[in-house]
């Protein structure tokens, strides 16, 4: 079974799983030069019995990393290999040329990944080490052979009602990010009903909002169509940390809404941190299309702003 899970607190939750289901490897990319599907600081893990989670290629050299680890099994030692360009594996070309180094790891130390993985999942970024020998060490003050900084998911909130925000909700869902839909109460008996609704945020009056949590890998999309709800919103939005904060409408209604928070009390420097009207690509007249146009602008902002998930530290 493989199972392609992208960010590597889903590979650590799987990790531990596998555990306790008789042992999993973790698998790390460490290097690569020219082309490659994954960065450097991509996991993946390869329990005993050959179920992957994560993924290291486009598939031209997962199998046979999995067949390594699964050696390592054998003696407990951990594996150091490289594929393409100066690898002895000739039978494994890369298609998209250049090389990948990865190392395995049979035996990670199960308080390091369980504490990585609790972290990230409290959204707080981490730097892990691997040494060739086989350990992994959390926030590494020592000497180690490879440095990776993970960032928290990308999450995004939405809050909506109309079929745009349902849309991006969906479209969201789908690719794996976790969102949070905040939705006005009387709006709830109206929902579609094939929409989960069971972790939405239930808004009672504008001038009551609920206490949120964004951080700086949180991006806020407003689709309410209505002032009332949708100032106090912004309002509360510019005044934390988000990275991204996007407001749907056309040019016109933006103009009046930065009008309306100016007279708020916001600053031009606030306002003009406000994507709008929201979307990589202008005009979209149907809500699945401006969705999927609203995630690729929320993704383009994050490759820029962001530091790279994957980057290796000296």
């Amino acid at each position: 079974m493989i199972r392609y899970a992208e960010h590597i607190e889903d590979v650590l939750a799987a990790w531990l799983e596998q555990r306790f289901e008789g042992g999993a490897a973790l698998v790390a990319i460490t290097l690569t030069e020219g082309g490659g599907v994954r960065a450097p600081g991509a996991v993946m893990t390869v329990s005993r019995t050959g179920q992957r989670v994560g993924y290291i290629s486009g598939g031209c050299l997962d199998a046979d990393v999995a067949r390594h680890a699964l050696d390592a099994f054998s003696d407990g030692k951990a594996r150091k290999l490289r594929y393409g360009s100066g690898s002895p594996f000739l039978d494994l070309p890369l298609p998209c040329g250049g090389a990948v180094e990865v190392l395995i790891v049979p035996n990670a130390d199960p308080m390091v990944v369980r504490r990585c993985a609790d972290l990230l999942a409290a959204r707080i970024p981490q730097r892990l080490g691997f040494r060739e020998c086989g350990e992994i060490v959390l926030a590494p003050t020592g000497e180690v052979d490879h440095i990776f900084t993970y960032l928290p998911k990308l999450r995004i909130r939405i809050a909506g009602r109309s079929a745009d925000a349902i849309a991006l909700h969906r479209v969201a869902t789908a690719a794996g990010l976790p969102v949070l839909l905040q939705m006005p109460e009387q709006d709830f008996g109206n929902a579609d009903p094939a929409l989960d609704l069971s972790r939405a945020l239930r808004m009672q009056i504008p001038t009551s909002l609920p206490v949120l949590d964004d951080d700086p890998w949180t991006a806020v999309i407003l689709s309410l169509h209505d002032a009332d709800w949708e100032d106090p919103l912004l309002v509360q939005a510019l005044q934390g940390p988000a990275f991204f904060i996007g407001a749907v409408g056309s040019r016109k209604t933006h103009e009046r809404r930065c009008n309306r928070l100016r007279a708020l009390g916001c600053g031009e420097q606030q306002i003009r941190r406000i994507r709008a009207p929201v979307g990589l690509v202008a005009s979209m007249r149907d809500a699945s299309s401006l969705a999927v146009s609203i995630l690729a602008e929320i993704l383009g902002c994050w490759k820029q702003v962001s530091i790279d998930p994957f980057q290796t530290r000296p």
